[in-house]
């Protein structure tokens, strides 16, 4: 009799029993799924942290061994003067070659200067680079405001790394910043006039890179994470600068919008 109803029991699942647990499962992963994907966001985040503050332990060592100046964002550029714009005496550059944007043997970019310093080169992309060439491109952009502006002639400007000791507000002065879609040793990119800036017209100019926000290299070479309008959002260089140069360059104004944060 015993062995009759055990030959009789049921093993399997009924459908309702099936679908509920498949239910469970879908409503474990709509919440889990989201949190491993903010974990992810913000492990990406944290090894970019660490590729700029790394960077930033390179671009130190360069300042120590050239007398203290920061890194030019690039010593030279894919142009050259434009003969009848210096006749007009406007200044003025025109391009040769086929790709403005392409690393040469002529073109020395900060990166390129501080390649000695600098553990590898994979340290200079950034994970979550939303840029087309992002997985290969330089993520990084010197800030403007670390160039002093040198007049070579009429309109002509060129721009040099600046002396570190002239920051007159380190811990708030963005060294570096998110920005880029070209190769390491470009041209394009190197510099940076506005932090909300991502690429050319790749990308919306306020495209965030990190849960809303950036990823900054200040001048005392310490990285932190801001929420687009906070922190380093609050100051912007002067939109009206020429490229490559900083208009308040060693002073930063209390009655006009400057280049640096104020001292507080």
């Amino acid at each position: 009799m015993s062995l009759m109803r055990h030959r009789g029991r049921r093993t399997g699942f009924t459908l309702v029993e099936l679908l509920t647990v498949i239910a469970i499962i879908a409503v474990l992963a709509a919440i889990l799924f989201p949190v491993f994907s903010s974990a992810r966001a913000k492990a990406r985040s944290a090894r970019c942290l660490s590729n700029m503050q790394q960077i930033g332990q390179a671009i130190e060592l360069y300042v120590q061994d050239n007398h203290g100046f920061y890194p030019t964002w690039s010593i030279s550029h894919p142009r050259v003067p434009d003969p009848a714009a210096d006749a007009a005496n406007a200044g003025g550059w025109v391009f040769t070659g086929s790709d403005p944007n392409a690393p040469g043997p002529g073109i020395v970019t900060w990166d390129i200067s501080i390649g000695s310093y600098l553990r590898e080169e994979s340290l200079l992309v950034c994970p979550d680079n939303p840029n087309t060439n992002g997985r290969t491109a330089r993520s990084y952009a010197i800030a403007q405001y670390t160039q002093r502006p040198v007049n070579i002639g009429g309109t002509n400007w060129v721009a040099f790394g600046g002396f570190k000791d002239d920051i007159p507000l380190p811990v708030r002065s963005v060294l570096l910043f998110e920005k880029g879609d070209n190769l390491p040793g470009s041209w394009g990119d190197a510099l940076g006039q506005n932090v909300y800036q991502a690429h050319g017209a790749d990308l919306a100019p306020d495209e965030m890179w990190h849960r809303n926000g950036k990823n900054f290299l200040y001048c005392d070479y310490h990285a932190e994470w801001d929420a687009k309008g906070r922190g380093a959002f609050e100051n912007q260089p002067l939109s009206s600068d020429r490229q490559g140069t900083c208009e308040d360059w060693g002073r930063p104004t209390a009655t006009t919008p400057g280049d640096w944060p104020m001292p507080n």
